[in-house]
């Protein structure tokens, strides 16, 4: 009887082992970054992003603002394509950087921006892990239709 027990017990660990192995893989929204490189187009996946917009006063006498957009972007590693069409672009690339839902149930995101620029950049390597880290900064940014000012 113990035997019958132990078996039914392993059977029942190992499916719902499956279950859950299969759901951790299964990435319901698809974050990709495009960046116009000349004729042509660079892209790669992105794990996460995130935006912040600053406005900084850089003329204390003229009142001069100064806007500030960023994008922290997170990869599974680092792609070397895209490092590549930024360090070829020193003056700024212009991209896009796209969220969507792969079930189709929640309207798709829209990053646009202009003179996109590296300010940042790290490269984490293990023996186990790998991780890139990309911080930019840009001109302009408009999020699905609306310009940021």
């Amino acid at each position: 009887m113990n035997k019958k027990i132990f078996t039914s017990l392993l059977i029942a660990c190992l499916f719902l082992s499956a279950l859950t192995y299969g759901q951790q893989e299964d990435k319901r929204i698809k974050i990709e970054i495009s960046l116009k490189d000349g004729n042509k187009v660079v892209k790669g996946a992105v794990r996460s992003a995130t935006f912040s917009f600053t406005k900084s006063v850089i003329n204390s006498e003229t009142n001069e603002i100064k806007n500030n957009y960023y994008f922290s972007l997170d990869f599974e590693k680092q792609d070397i394509a895209l490092l590549a069409a930024f360090m070829k672009n020193k003056a700024g690339i212009d991209g896009q950087i796209t969220m969507t839902d792969t079930y189709g149930k929640q309207p798709t995101r829209k990053f646009d921006f202009t003179k996109g620029k590296i300010d940042s950049l790290s490269d984490q390597i293990t023996a186990d892990y790998n991780s890139a880290y990309m911080s930019l900064i840009c001109d302009t940014l408009v999020i699905d239709g609306v310009k940021i000012d």
